[in-house]
């Protein structure tokens, strides 16, 4: 199954942002986003742009909100309930620039889809930084081939219907993962300060 990531070059004043789709089966995928229009660096989760949609494509979603590009992984052990359930999670939380961004959404909603090797958030200075360091291939929204494996599009499958929100092991301070994850952020900004000294 396939998860992909999607670029806004111009958005946060020209620190771009990103949004996130991964088949669900069923014949359809899941597109989304925290949008965050009002640009404060903290914004209550009813007012900071949350967005979801079921499609056939997320070319279309996402061209309708003017990405620009995207990046498309293949995933062997896709997870689409785990995705969804951290999908319903984030929308409850408060959008922060700080460990709560567009970066956090899209890493979180796509490891928990079963994507490796994912840049950690933060590790790049800005989303379309964060994009660029990305595995995965790469082309202009409009153009987006996605085939999605073959359903029924306007219904759910039944353990999508009943999820719950989902809280990721990376997100729980007491989890060995949250502690993990930490630990390849701080790494990333040692490593950072390194290049630039050298540079």
């Amino acid at each position: 199954m396939k998860a992909a990531v999607f670029v806004r070059y111009h958005s946060g004043d020209g620190a771009g942002h990103v949004g996130w789709a991964f088949e669900a089966g069923g014949g359809y995928s899941m597109a989304g986003s925290v949008e965050n229009h009002s640009g404060h660096i903290f914004t209550p989760a009813k007012n900071m742009g949350y967005w979801q949609a079921r499609c056939e494509n997320p070319r279309d979603p996402m061209r309708k909100r003017a990405y620009d590009d995207v990046k498309v992984i293949d995933v062997e052990r896709a997870n689409a309930l785990a995705a969804y359930r951290t999908m319903l999670w984030i929308e409850r939380e408060a959008y922060r620039v700080i460990h709560r961004n567009c970066e956090d959404d899209v890493y979180d909603v796509l490891r928990a889809f079963g994507a490796k090797q994912l840049p950690a958030p933060l590790m790049h200075w800005f989303p379309k930084s964060w994009f660029h360091a990305m595995h995965g291939r790469r082309s202009a929204v409009k153009e987006l081939e996605w085939t999605a494996e073959p359903g029924v599009p306007d219904q759910l499958p039944p353990d999508l219907q009943s999820a719950q929100p989902w809280c990721p092991p990376w997100r729980r301070p007491w989890h060995l993962h949250f502690h993990l994850l930490k630990l390849q952020r701080i790494a990333g900004a040692v490593r950072r300060l390194f290049e630039g000294a050298g540079g």
